[in-house]
């Protein structure tokens, strides 16, 4: 898929107890949307539908805790 932002899509499957983690470099941001499952992201619980704005944040940990699928934009 192409868009014309300085964006980049992650989409990560993920089974319980299974952890993934993301660097975010100086200045970017982040939008996390959780589009199956239920994950913890950086301790934080989220449910299917949930998303999480990220700013000022430079490593993000997510952890699946049911059998998930998760969307990650890194954005300028």
């Amino acid at each position: 898929m192409k868009i014309n932002q300085d964006a980049r899509l992650f989409v990560t499957l993920l089974k319980p107890g299974e952890e993934v983690a993301h660097t975010f470099a100086k200045g970017r941001h982040g939008w996390l949307q959780v589009a199956k499952g239920g994950i913890e992201l950086n301790g934080q619980t989220l449910e299917p539908g949930d998303g999480a704005a990220i700013s000022k944040e430079q490593k993000l940990t997510i952890q699946g805790t049911k059998d998930s699928e998760v969307l990650l934009f890194d954005l300028a």
